[in-house]
């Protein structure tokens, strides 16, 4: 007999966040996320407890967990943009479509009683997170904050009555990356003609001292009208900088910097963690934490997380110099063999443009879907 049920304790979470593990145990391209993390999404220490109702369900069939999903009203979210919507997410099911329709029908039966109007995802509580149902790129091994599902999740939803609301790419660089001379060219001339610069520093701790505050700014400016997003609280920038400080190293960071000395742009990678999270299934203990360190210290690959540029210097080259600085120093990494782009929407036209001028390969499609409660 199927159960559907909202779950509060901490047992029933624990059974929630390993479930995963256990559905895609068989699949080479699944990447865990890390449990850590997900154990605090129903606590005081996820920073976005304040300003969110979030509900979280078990599906159980004669005492197995067989499919599990999240909804959230992130009210900064509907303020924003004057709308009633409940997000979902961590959505996963066993091969059976009968029961993922009334696990949805439960999260949006939720949704309406709060007064919802709209539903869509998946989506996580910021932009940061995991997001996007997989529709393309099933035979790629995920990256660190990629989300990963199997191909009858899309059938499934779209067979339940959701239509796309928005839809992104990824991309993959093989390394060294063969530099076009037209990329060189772009660099040297924002360089010289607009005396935009970039800057070194020794450590993380001496970047967000200086301009962590002016990096998440820009965050919040640059993103500001891209599907999905929300501003960047105070303590939701407190809990991205401690849960990226780890793996952040200034090599993988690029700040430009225009001839005032104020930031206008930088890119954002990091050594990519997918290997380890799937050795250790997620889990810092007892030997996780320690296989995680040594892929930061010797990775193969890297993941190109966040770019962004003032809205006022899109258009003089920036982004470009970025890219063009941040691969020319993987291609001297040795142990480095590939590096995956994050999330790009499909409606982001600069810069997905800002990336023809490199060999790359389209590895992943997301989609966002939505239905009218």
């Amino acid at each position: 007999m199927l159960v559907i049920r909202q779950i509060n304790s901490k047992k029933d979470f624990k059974k929630f966040v390993k479930f995963p593990t256990e559905l895609y145990k068989d699949n080479l391209n699944y990447i865990p996320p890390m449990e850590m993390d997900e154990f605090k999404m129903t606590t005081k220490k996820n920073a976005h407890y304040n300003e969110c109702e979030q509900a979280y369900f078990l599906a159980e069939e004669d005492g197995k967990v067989v499919g599990r999903i999240a909804c959230v009203i992130l009210y900064p979210f509907n303020k924003k943009n004057n709308s009633k919507y409940a997000r979902f997410t961590r959505f996963d099911v066993i091969e059976n479509e009968e029961i993922a329709h009334k696990i949805l029908k439960t999260a949006e039966d939720w949704a309406k009683e709060k007064g919802m109007e709209y539903i869509h995802g998946p989506l996580g509580y910021d932009d940061l997170e995991r997001e996007g149902l997989m529709t393309f790129g099933y035979e790629n091994k995920g990256s660190f904050l990629s989300s990963y599902n199997f191909p009858y999740y899309q059938n499934y939803i779209e067979n339940y009555g959701y239509t796309p609301d928005a839809k992104w790419v990824e991309w993959r660089f093989k390394l060294p990356v063969k530099m076009n001379d037209r990329v060189a060219r772009i660099a040297d001339v924002v360089e010289k003609r607009y005396g935009f610069h970039e800057k070194k520093f020794k450590n993380i701790n001496e970047i967000i001292k200086k301009h962590g505050d002016d990096f998440f700014d820009l965050i919040d400016e640059s993103f500001e009208d891209l599907y999905g997003t929300i501003p960047f609280t105070p303590e939701l920038r407190k809990q991205v900088i401690d849960t990226f400080k780890l793996i952040l190293d200034p090599k993988y960071i690029c700040l430009v910097f225009n001839k005032d000395e104020k930031l206008i742009g930088f890119g954002l990678s990091w050594p990519s963690l997918a290997d380890a999270m799937q050795k250790t299934k997620g889990r810092a203990l007892p030997f996780g934490f320690i296989k995680w360190l040594k892929a930061i210290k010797n990775p193969n690959a890297v993941e190109l997380g966040i770019q962004a540029v003032k809205k006022e210097y899109r258009k003089y080259g920036v982004t470009g110099f970025i890219i063009n600085k941040l691969l020319n120093r993987l291609n001297a990494i040795p142990s480095l063999t590939y590096a995956d782009t994050g999330l790009q929407l499909e409606t982001n036209e600069g810069a997905i443009k800002s990336l023809e001028m490199f060999e790359r390969e389209l590895i992943r499609k997301k989609t966002c879907y939505i239905k009218k409660l």
